[in-house]
Formats: C-alpha cells, structure tokens, sequence
C-alpha cells in the first residue's frame, strides 16, 4: 500500500509565476498605497523578498516586473548560499534582507505555494531613531 504525497512539477512553473506575479502586485498596491499615504509608489520603490524557487523563478521575476539587482539582493544571495528553496524561505529571505543594511523603507514578501498559489504581502518598515 503506499501512502502519501507524490510532488509533479512542471517545466512551466516559472512561466506561471512570471505572469501572476505583476497582477498580484497591481492588485494590492491601490490598498497599500490607501493604508500607508504612500501614494507615488511603484514597484521600483521596493525591496523585494521574493521565494528563491530557482534562477528562472527569479529572473523571470527580475524581468517582468524590471526589478534591479539591489532589489532582489537578499533573495539571490539566499538562492546562492541555500539553493532553491520551498516557499517558506521568503522568510530567510526576508530576514536577510533586514540585515543588508537601510534599504528602501517598503517591501514586498512574495512566495509561491502548491498548485501555483501566489502570496504577497507589501510591508513598511518601523525606523526608530536610535539616541
């Protein structure tokens, strides 16, 4: 008898999240902009923490949304040190970049999940002045 789970993975899987990544961003930025009075922010303005799923999960990325290699510091540093990893380390990602330095004071955190599920969150840092 066998039991449990058996992972297929497709060679289009970084087609799928190049294209579904820019409309999740569209999509939350009108909120974010609203919540945050943020209001002349795109996504140039952004780090980004983005799941280190593979080199072309990130490049595709990278040149759908025309991102900078400083944006996407951490999260190719982590895929070099750690290799392709499974959506929860967005979160070493992001801590990472959390200790590059200042960075941009907004962030968008971006994993993707079974079935080709997308999560995004976009966040603004907390600066507290130091005395």
């Amino acid at each position: 008898m066998i039991q449990g789970f058996k992972t297929l993975l497709t060679r289009e899987v970084p087609l799928y999240t190049r294209e579904a990544i820019e409309p999740m961003f569209r999509k939350l930025l009108p909120s974010f902009k609203a919540r945050t009075n943020l209001t002349d922010v795109d996504i140039a303005d952004f780090d980004w923490a983005l799941h280190p799923g593979g080199e072309a999960i990130i490049e595709g990325a990278k040149q759908r949304l025309q991102l900078t290699d400083d944006q996407l510091r951490a999260t190719r540093e982590i895929y070099r040190t750690r290799g392709n990893s499974s959506s929860a380390a967005v979160l070493v990602v992001w801590d990472r970049l959390r200790n590059m330095g200042r960075g941009r004071d907004i962030l968008v955190a971006t994993s993707f999940g079974p079935g080709l599920m997308i999560e995004m969150a976009m966040l603004k840092r907390l600066r507290f002045e130091e005395t």
